[in-house]
């Protein structure tokens, strides 16, 4: 059990969502947080406060300070921004809330927009069904968390994965279904750093599905070129999100009804 306070994310936590954390002190922190879910859940507000920011500037006072200004800010603005933080993560795990993922198997909302890139992203997430093989040996927070995705808990799904050991043999399958719930949860960022790590990893059996769904991230960015060099990845790696990879490709590739 952790008893750690906090520590870790006040000195890593606005560099690393902000990306400009080292490489190693990234890893470091990334290592602590996956077993620390006070670390963690403070991740995962300042992320969500994050893309509530991107998703909706219009609901944001005329002179609001900018993202990165708020990032590089000391003193008074952080306190303000971690009070914002607080009070993100308590509406969101108040019952009654409102604040829900639906059906794990089920499509996520797209953002609002008419871009024809959007309209591509193939939001289904993929299924699970429990492996009768492992039994005792599968970490009881991984078998915790995939009951919970696979019946669309994914705020709960992603606070039990969480707390996988990084040693875990499970590990990597569980930053995977984290980073699909962050997608499901529309934490576009979250979803995009973490599906981006198991990527990172190379040959595994997740590699292929976070290539696929990082594309499905730059689809909803609007940004095909990244959409297209994920896609092209998961081709190449012929399995079983291949011909999905494929069918995409064909339709971005496609010219526009108007440019016939």
């Amino acid at each position: 059990m952790s008893h750690c306070t906090g520590g870790p994310a006040e000195q890593w936590l606005e560099q690393y969502v902000a990306g400009t954390l080292p490489d190693s002190a990234a890893q470091a922190f990334e290592e602590h947080y996956f077993d620390c879910p006070v670390c963690l859940a403070q991740l995962q507000a300042l992320q969500a406060v994050a893309d509530q920011l991107r998703r909706n500037p219009a609901k944001m006072p005329a002179r609001v300070i900018p993202w990165p200004a708020i990032i590089a800010t000391a003193g008074a603005i952080a306190a303000v921004l971690m009070i914002t933080v607080i009070g993100y993560y308590t509406l969101a795990h108040r019952p009654g809330s409102g604040i829900s993922p639906g059906s794990a198997s089920s499509p996520v909302p797209a953002s609002p927009g008419s871009s024809a890139n959007v309209q591509l992203a193939d939001l289904t997430l993929p299924p699970f069904e429990a492996s009768s093989l492992r039994g005792e040996a599968e970490d009881p927070h991984y078998r915790t968390g995939m009951k919970e995705y696979a019946s669309g808990d994914c705020s709960a799904a992603v606070s039990d994965l969480g707390r996988v050991p990084s040693k875990s043999d499970d590990a990597l399958a569980a930053q995977f279904y984290t980073g699909v719930c962050q997608l499901k949860l529309n934490q576009l960022d979250a979803a995009s750093t973490t599906l981006g790590r198991v990527a990172g990893k190379g040959d595994s059996p997740q590699q292929e599905a976070a290539l696929y769904y990082l594309a499905q991230i730059a689809f909803l960015r609007n940004d095909s070129g990244a959409a297209r060099q994920n896609l092209e990845k998961v081709i190449s790696l012929r399995g079983d999100f291949e011909q999905r990879a494929r069918g995409e490709l064909n339709k971005l590739s496609a010219p526009s009804p108007g440019n016939k």
